[in-house]
């Protein structure tokens, strides 16, 4: 083709690759000669922080024999004696006599504190009309019972020279249970299709890229589920019945775990109001207080002169690089869980929020573990034209005694 110069169909403006933008949106041609550009790696922009899987795997899960588990709790085997009838004053060698809530945790000799600190024994229980008559110590008086009064247990008591022992115990359990959910994702291809991805595809790592990804996808389920669960059953598409495990967080709703809610002026204190309520364990234990790195940084501020590295024995867990705090009878670690701020996972509050978690409460059961694979097709002998790379695993919650657990909600970030 012979042309006069300047000529723009053949300046550098219209040499452009198929696809590309610039020629979109500034009007200029594109051309065959030019092969699109395009990077071979795949940038990965997906959140990749799971610290509860990684803190979670430090005990192994429970391997069981059905899709539904059963635990006994022994809960503190001590309950305050809640009045719910009134008595007028006393004075020895008068007696108090009136009802009260949990009549079966009250034997008869049993010094117990009034709330204005006076003591008296219980001298009869009536089992039949939840009553109890209180005996003054000997001169001493006994203030006015009103409904509502709690009443602390302070101890047994016994004479010289008796027959037999007044006091008996028997440990008390309740029994909890949960169900094992069952999860799966898989990747299907076409034959065709998968010989031209693993021959003919412009990225390298694209098919490897997948896989990744849909394993992250299947760990981001589990860890939502860890969260979120609700224990029940649910119908799948084909008209089948599920089971779905119970989630810590909603067990900790459910059971009424210490929480608050506060503004950032008064974050520390409702923080270790929350630790302080939440303590059921030995002096000094630790736990995991889970949090968006934005409300991490508001406590480290707080904390500057306190924060040290949370060193455990598993070294695996060490290498997350974590932050203590110590109260003297909690060590708290904090956790940044950037995941709790993603609204394709958590539902709306979780960015505001911190949750302390005692993982030493909590198991995690399984039937057959973790199994992973890929179908045959038409290249191993079958007649399948395709192939399924998948995932499968298991997943039961268990929580002992949620209420060492504890949230504290944060209002006007």
């Amino acid at each position: 083709m012979n042309f006069n110069l300047p000529n723009d169909a053949f300046s550098n403006v219209n040499l452009n690759s198929v696809g590309s933008e610039y020629a979109a949106t500034y009007g200029h041609d594109i051309s065959l000669l030019i092969a699109k550009q395009t990077r071979e790696e795949i940038f990965d922009s997906s959140p990749k922080q799971f610290y509860d899987l990684a803190l979670l795997n430090m005990k192994t899960p429970k391997s069981w024999k059905s899709d539904e588990f059963f635990y006994k709790e022994v809960g503190y085997q001590r309950q305050p004696v809640i009045a719910t009838g009134t008595a007028s004053a006393a004075s020895y060698p008068s007696t108090q006599t009136f009802t009260v809530q949990n009549i079966d945790y009250i034997p008869t000799d049993y010094i117990i504190v009034y709330p204005n600190g006076a003591v008296g024994n219980v001298t009869a229980v009536n089992t039949s009309t939840n009553e109890i008559t209180v005996t003054p110590p000997t001169n001493g008086t006994l203030p006015a019972v009103v409904v509502g009064n709690s009443f602390a247990l302070l101890s047994s008591v016994e004479a010289d020279d008796v027959t037999g022992i007044a006091n008996y115990f028997r440990q008390d359990y309740i029994e909890r249970n949960g169900y094992i959910q069952l999860f799966s994702k898989a990747i299907h291809y076409g034959q065709v299709e998968l010989y031209k991805l693993q021959n003919g595809a412009v990225h390298s790592d694209w098919l490897a890229s997948e896989n990744r990804n849909m394993m992250r996808q299947h760990k981001i389920d589990l860890s939502n589920a860890f969260w979120m669960g609700r224990k029940g059953e649910i119908t799948t598409a084909d008209g089948k019945k599920a089971k779905m495990t119970d989630g810590i967080f909603t067990m900790m709703q459910n059971a009424g775990s210490p929480n608050a809610t506060t503004t950032v002026a008064t974050l520390v204190d409702a923080f270790e109001q929350v630790v302080l309520d939440s303590e059921y364990g030995e002096y000094g234990q630790v736990r995991f207080a889970y949090m968006t790195p934005k409300i991490k940084n508001e406590l480290r501020k707080a904390y500057t002169d306190q924060l040290i590295r949370y060193t455990p024995e598993n070294q695996n867990i060490a290498k997350l690089h974590l932050d203590e705090i110590n109260i003297g009878s909690s060590r708290i670690v904090l956790v940044p869980f950037q995941r709790f701020q993603d609204q394709a996972s958590f539902y709306p509050g979780f960015e505001n929020r911190i949750v302390i978690v005692d993982h030493n409460t909590i198991d995690c059961y399984e039937m057959w573990g973790t199994m992973s694979g890929t179908t045959p097709n038409r290249s191993q002998g079958f007649t399948n034209s395709y192939k399924d790379m998948w995932v499968a695993c298991q997943l039961g919650v268990a929580m002992n005694n949620p209420l060492s657990s504890g949230w504290i909600d944060i209002t006007g970030l």
